[in-house]
């Protein structure tokens, strides 16, 4: 029961931070509800119901959301982003997703503004699937497994990734990943999306991913 209360803890959490955030980039860009449901390919009911915080965000409807408003998905969760560009800039690491079971996605770094170029860390435990749409036209994914084994499927494309392996994939089309042995996969995962409003609202991004869902 402690997975599951910390998971809905963090998801209500994110959703309450996500309704202001939404609120104040629309007013600030002049987006009607239904312009943004249309840049970000979700129904205007869900924009809605994100906007009243009554419905928790997953991470494929975060990236859809930040490339509606031109954003990255850092720039999006960061009420106040940095306009000081240096050298080196810490950033804050962000746990995105959990489940019952203890799988977890973790963003720990983005670029910001409309190219995402992001870093993950993921932990998925055996049972788990976690099923993303397909990103943006010819985005990116490099995956490297530190722990365990990992099933990528990308279309009708399958990939079983051993610990120490690697792989390069193209995400434009719908993809998942689960553990591929009865102990904890974990891996990091390098993302690049080219950003901007997309053409086909029927693509979400970056981690266009997850399952637990808004109707």
């Amino acid at each position: 029961m402690t997975n599951v209360t910390e998971a809905f803890d963090a998801e209500q959490a994110l959703g309450q931070a996500i309704a202001a955030r939404i609120r104040d980039l629309r007013r600030d860009q002049s987006l009607t509800l239904d312009r943004l449901a249309k840049l970000s390919g979700l129904s205007k009911g869900t924009v809605v119901a994100l906007e009243q915080g009554r419905a928790n965000p997953s991470i494929g409807i975060l990236c859809r959301l930040a490339a509606a408003f031109s954003l990255s998905v850092a720039d999006l969760l960061n009420e106040h982003p940095s306009t000081v560009r240096l050298p080196i800039e810490r950033t804050e690491t962000r746990r995105l997703w959990t489940s019952a079971k203890g799988s977890s996605a973790q963003l720990h770094s983005s670029t910001s503004g409309r190219t995402m170029f992001e870093l993950w860390s993921w932990v998925m435990m055996p049972g788990d699937v976690f099923s993303a749409d397909a990103h943006s036209p010819d985005t990116r994914e490099l995956i490297s497994v530190s722990q365990g084994a990992l099933s990528v499927v990308v279309g009708t494309h399958v990939e079983i990734l051993s610990e120490g392996e690697s792989a390069r994939l193209v995400t434009d089309q719908p993809h998942s990943y689960a553990a591929a042995s009865d102990v904890p996969a974990h891996f990091t995962m390098a993302v690049l999306e080219r950003g901007g409003h997309r053409n086909n609202p029927g693509h979400s991004s970056t981690a266009a991913k997850i399952q637990g869902h808004v109707p």
